[in-house]
């Protein structure tokens, strides 16, 4: 028995995830995804909340659902990447599976072994200190090496970080490549029943079908919460945010995200923007990708600071689970060396300092986020969360 890793977003679930489920698991394997709560690394909100997003998974081959703290979901690839990671090498997983665009694990690896030496290091400063973004940087940097494999798809991205967050750590996790199928990730099309999450997203919020590119049970999930009014409203978040962001004069250059004045550029922008997109737009340079941007944003509507995010991962959460699977799920558990956490009680009997701000931070971001729902929600929904178990 295999116990394999996940990360992922699910924002939404949809059939390429199935295919990576189904291509990695054989019977009596354990499936074990971390997933972004509900914000996701572009520095965005999920399109439905996290529990339907879970339940949708675990309808689909997911064993269980753990969930990565907003601290770590939203931040750099680097950091997203090694948090997942460490969730999943604490909660006992062997392997880690993950897309890949037409790449190998041959490729990714020896991409790996160029980006952490010394050489790389010195020739991507070289690109930064003229005046090149992070990821334009790192690109020509890489290319001085002449591999053959493609550093800048979102799944290589990832995959290279979370290839590079086991060798940093000595964890005893295989990688397992499975390479997409259909449309890329940010493709805004379909190709056969594949769609990118990208996609499937926009024909949500422009009331277009988008059954053929989601498993049946999933979209049913997905048409009830359209009708119960649990999914995103975009203009709401734009409105919540922007109502804090004008709340501040200025912004401390301490916020997460943060370099070379971008906080004053932020602010400024803050002053003469309608709407989130506005401001992206309005302070977006050569030096600094809009992911980046937005990310800064929502560190600054959250508070979240460079202090923040060097706050190791305090525990395990479980979202959901198969109860076919409890028996294993409490092996699991019982070798898990973090903390597992299931309610708001197990927070508080860890006595950390460090586990109560990650889970105060969840709670603030989730209260933002169910107030920009169709269907307003509730507050401190974070202290009652239940837990989804699947049958």
């Amino acid at each position: 028995m295999s116990v394999i890793g996940i990360v992922c977003e699910f924002n939404p679930f949809h059939n390429g995830h199935k295919h990576l489920i189904d291509s990695v698991k054989a019977d009596g394997d354990i499936v074990v995804c971390v997933m972004s709560g509900n914000f996701v690394q572009r520095g965005e909100p999920a399109i439905f909340p996290k529990e339907i997003r879970a339940k949708s998974a675990l309808m689909n081959g997911a064993d269980i659902v753990l969930e990565l703290p907003f601290l770590y979901a939203t931040a750099s690839a680097e950091i997203f990447a090694s948090s997942a990671v460490k969730i999943l090498d604490a909660f006992g997983c062997d392997k880690i599976a993950f897309g890949t665009e037409n790449t190998t694990l041959n490729q990714l690896e020896n991409a790996v072994e160029i980006l952490l030496s010394n050489d790389f290091d010195e020739k991507i400063k070289k690109y930064l200190e003229g005046g090149l973004s992070y990821p334009k940087a790192r690109q020509m940097a890489f290319e001085e090496f002449n591999c053959d494999c493609d550093i800048s798809s979102p799944n290589n991205i990832l995959a290279i970080e979370y290839i590079s967050a086991i060798r940093k750590n000595n964890y005893s996790i295989t990688p397992i490549t499975v390479n997409r199928k259909g449309a890329n990730y940010n493709d805004n099309f379909a190709i056969d029943e594949f769609a990118s999450a990208t996609h499937i997203r926009n024909l949500i919020n422009n009331n277009k079908d988008f059954q053929k590119y989601v498993p049946e049970n999933a979209y049913q999930i997905y048409k009830n919460a359209l009708v119960n009014g649990e999914y995103l409203n975009a203009e709401k978040f734009n409105i919540s945010a922007l109502s804090i962001l004008r709340s501040t004069n200025t912004i401390n250059p301490e916020i997460a995200n943060m370099a070379e004045g971008l906080e004053n550029r932020i602010a400024s922008a803050v002053k003469t923007s309608s709407n989130l997109a506005e401001i992206y737009d309005n302070v977006k340079t050569k030096r600094f990708t809009h992911s980046r941007i937005r990310r800064a944003v929502l560190s600054c509507v959250m508070n979240v600071t460079n202090d923040d995010l060097h706050i190791p991962v305090p525990y395990c959460r479980l979202l959901g689970f198969n109860t076919e699977i409890s028996g294993k799920l409490g092996n699991l558990v019982k070798k898990c060396s973090l903390p597992y956490v299931v309610n708001y009680s197990d927070i508080l009997k860890i006595n950390s300092g460090n586990a109560l701000q990650v889970f105060e931070l969840e709670n603030k971001s989730t209260d933002l986020y169910n107030l920009a729902l169709q269907k307003t929600g509730n507050c401190s929904t974070e202290m009652t969360y239940p837990v989804i178990k699947m049958k």
